[in-house]
């Protein structure tokens, strides 16, 4: 039986592209890694190859290293060691794909970036001059030392600034250059532009991704906002604090990555992958970006420990799991303690369902193994939950159609699909079917879950044209007699279509704030990083039987503009 090279070279140039482009997939499920390995570096090193097929062949030999069918090893031998090639498009397709590589091999690949800023080819210039900003951003970030952070933070925001001068269309360049800017101005102590320059890339970042149709990485630029936001306050409050600095730094690096890490996986869903591999992807903690990137993922549970009180157990297993993820994966004593800790943290899993665990993430290392475990059975933040929901309300706005007397059910539905685009488990009780009344007086509009379906927080939304107070005593009263349990944290979407929203907000929030509901008023705060015209976020935290819980309020502005 021929093998798939063999099968190759019987090809001609259009069969090639429709193989490469269509049917790739499907064969490499055949294949061995040995094979798939062989088949595409002799594509890019035969030099009679067509530039196009060449091309494609890169990009299916990164999407096999994002799939973890090829190791990281064999594409640096493709794009490093064997690379003699002149072709521009092609060049910038190594480029990038050097960069996911960039922690395998980083003093080889800096050199190549640097050689192509002798270019006399603008476009590779650029795009060399953006992956060291990129590289320059992320040492940075994770950097121990102010000084050093400050330095190549500052050498990132010049490359992003040379790079969106050098070609018009680098829109992520200028983006990236502002924010860093922000940053370092942020470090350095001077505060006297900071909410003009925030606004300014709020702006950006909405425009960047409101109208992209990639909804699925919204969350993660507006939680890059807050996390600028955040900075700023320290820096206005508390400038001498680098610990506290280290810590939203670290959590803005986080943020990149996991945008880095969809952008990823949309790639690969536009790659016509077969069944299997599709399988693979779905998993919901399948991390292409994560899995090459050793720093991102020490980022995450950085990020997650700052979150928690100190003295509890999941910190406890979370700093013996980054000390363990630097450890050799051999030693055993180490990881069946770690083990043991896991099992503690989640008693409530059964010894069947962290079997089952194992067994799916199998063909991973120990320590990532453990890790994506974790992650499987933890809930989200309460910070991730706010940015996925944030989002999925700036988006809603982004399209015009629901703007106006449109249905409430339909508004519900666009933001469960935005929750679940942004990897959360929704019943959204809006989604029944057309045969029934719709949902009962007790439902609230959308549930969101965890993996055992359990609720994490509860939505209710309301379409209002005024402040109709019995309406929305009723509403925010529902929360509360459905949410048996308490939860920490549920929400009230208001699709707002008033005269003039600026007036309708106010009234609004005073009302909730002077109206009695069932469980008293302890606190009222507006949230500061989201500073939109059209937007509004408030939190009442209300006092249930001497536990605070938090009621969020996000009112959205859409009027038909006329």
């Amino acid at each position: 039986m021929a093998g798939i090279n063999d099968h190759f070279t019987t090809m001609n140039v259009p069969e090639r592209i429709t193989f490469l482009q269509v049917d790739f997939f499907a064969e490499a499920e055949k294949a061995t890694k040995k094979e798939l390995n062989t088949l595409l570096s002799s594509i890019v090193s035969y030099p009679n190859e067509n530039t196009y097929i060449q091309k494609l062949a890169i990009e299916r030999l990164m999407d096999l290293v994002f799939l973890n069918k090829i190791k990281p090893r064999q594409a640096l031998a493709v794009l490093i060691d064997n690379w003699d090639h002149e072709d521009v498009p092609l060049n910038i397709t190594r480029i990038r794909s050097l960069y996911y590589l960039f922690e395998h091999e980083k003093e080889d690949i800096e050199k190549i970036f640097n050689r192509y800023l002798l270019s006399h080819e603008a476009e590779l210039t650029a795009e060399a001059l953006f992956h060291l900003g990129l590289i320059n951003m992320q040492q940075g970030l994770l950097s121990l030392d102010k000084a050093t952070s400050v330095a190549s933070l500052e050498k990132s925001r010049s490359e992003f600034l040379s790079a969106s001068q050098m070609i018009e269309n680098r829109t992520d360049a200028h983006i990236l250059s502002r924010v860093i800017g922000l940053t370092v101005n942020i470090l350095n102590n001077v505060t006297h532009s900071l909410k003009t320059g925030l606004k300014e890339i709020a702006e950006l970042l909405f425009k960047m991704n409101g109208f992209s149709f990639n909804f699925k990485v919204g969350p993660f630029y507006t939680g890059f906002y807050r996390i600028l936001a955040g900075l700023a306050e320290i820096s206005e409050q508390n400038p001498l604090s680098w610990l506290d600095f280290r810590v939203e730094l670290s959590s803005l690096f986080h943020q990149y990555s996991l945008i880095r890490d969809q952008e990823i996986k949309d790639r690969l869903f536009l790659s016509q992958l077969s069944s299997s591999f599709l399988e693979k992807l779905n998993t919901t903690f399948f991390e292409p970006f994560f899995a090459l990137n050793f720093s991102a993922d020490q980022s995450r549970i950085t990020v997650r420990l700052n979150e928690l009180p100190q003295d509890g157990q999941e910190a406890a297993f979370l700093r013996n799991l980054l000390v363990f993820l630097e450890t050799d994966p051999k030693k055993k004593a180490s990881s069946e303690s770690l083990k043991s800790q896991l099992k503690q943290l989640f008693s409530s899993a059964s010894d069947s369902t962290i079997e089952a665990l194992e067994a799916k993430y199998s063909g991973e290392n120990e320590q990532m193994q453990m890790f994506k475990i974790y992650r499987e059975l933890s809930r989200p933040s309460a910070t991730q939950l706010d940015d996925a929901i944030i989002k999925s309300c700036l988006t809603i706005q982004t399209n015009r159609i629901y703007y106006g007397n449109f249905s409430e059910d339909d508004r519900n539905t666009f933001i469960a699909n935005m929750l679940e685009s942004a990897g959360l488990l929704i019943k959204d009780q809006t989604r029944k079917s057309t045969t029934e009344t719709g949902k009962s007086a007790g439902e609230v509009d959308i549930f969101i879950q965890d993996v055992d379906h359990l609720p994490i927080s509860l939505i209710e939304a309301l379409n209002l044209s005024y402040v109709d107070k019995s309406y929305i005593a009723t509403h925010i009263n529902k929360i509360f007699t459905y949410d048996a349990n308490g939860l920490t944290d549920n929400y009230v979407i208001v699709y707002a279509n008033a005269k003039n929203f600026g007036s309708f907000y106010k009234a609004y929030r005073d009302f909730v704030k002077s109206h009695t509901f069932k469980y008293p008023l302890a606190d009222l705060t507006e949230d500061s990083s989201v500073q939109y015209a059209e937007l509004k976020k408030f939190t009442i935290v209300h006092n249930r039987n001497d536990v605070e819980v938090n009621m969020h309020h996000i009112v959205i502005n859409l009027r038909e503009k006329k």
